[in-house]
C-alpha cells in the first residue's frame, strides 16, 4: 500500500465517505480545517431490520374485561443524522486519522403490517375506537423499543466504522474512532 501525503489523504478519504455516506466530513490536517464538512441531505440510513412485534391490552371494569392483542410488521432503518458532526482529524506524524462519526439514530419505523390476534368486548365493558387507536400507537411504541434495544444503532457504528476502516487503509493510514456522544 502507497502511503499518501496528508494533504492527498485528507482528499481521498473526504471523496471516499461522500460516496459512502452522502456527507462530506470535517477534514482537519494537525487541527487546521482543511475541508468543511457538507451534505446534501440531512440523513442517511445505513441499516435496515424486520421486526414483528406483539401487544396485549385488557381493561377490567365491574367484573366486565374487555381485551385487545395486535401483532405488527415493522422495517426499522437506522444511520445517522447528518446534520450532527462528522470529523475527520489527521496527524502528520505518525500519518493517522481519528475519525468522529455522529451518534446512529433510528431513522425511521415503518409498520408494513398489522393483524389483530383479539378484539374482545366485555359484558358491559366495550372496546371503543380510542381503545384500539391507543393500542396502535403502544405497538409502535413497543417496536421502536424493540428496535432501539435490538443491537440495531451498534451494527450501524460497526458497519460505518468497517466501510471508513477499510477507506483509509487503502489510502495508506490507520484509523481511531471517537463518540463524543460517550464522554
Amino acid at each position: 500500500v502507497l502511503v499518501k501525503a496528508p494533504a492527498e489523504l485528507a482528499g481521498a478519504t473526504a471523496e471516499g465517505i461522500k460516496d459512502l455516506f452522502q456527507v462530506t466530513p470535517r477534514v482537519t490536517i494537525n487541527q487546521t480545517v482543511v475541508i468543511e464538512q457538507n451534505s446534501p441531505i440531512l440523513e442517511v440510513a445505513t441499516v435496515s431490520r424486520d421486526a414483528s412485534v406483539n401487544y396485549r391490552w385488557t381493561s377490567a371494569w365491574m367484573g366486565s374485561t374487555k381485551e385487545l392483542e395486535l401483532r405488527g410488521t415493522f422495517t426499522a432503518k437506522a444511520g445517522f443524522n447528518l446534520q450532527e458532526p462528522f470529523d475527520i482529524d489527521i496527524t502528520r506524524y505518525p500519518l493517522s486519522i481519528d475519525a468522529s462519526l455522529p451518534q446512529p439514530v433510528i431513522l425511521s419505523l415503518e409498520m408494513r403490517d398489522v393483524e389483530i390476534l383479539r378484539d374482545e368486548d366485555g359484558w358491559w365493558n366495550r372496546v371503543t375506537i380510542q381503545d384500539r387507536e391507543s393500542a396502535m400507537r403502544a405497538l409502535g411504541a413497543a417496536a421502536r423499543e424493540q428496535a432501539e434495544r435490538s443491537g440495531l444503532l451498534d451494527e450501524v457504528a460497526r458497519s460505518a466504522e468497517a466501510r471508513v476502516r477499510e477507506l483509509v487503509e487503502r489510502n495508506g493510514a490507520s484509523v481511531a474512532f471517537r463518540y463524543p456522544w460517550e464522554d
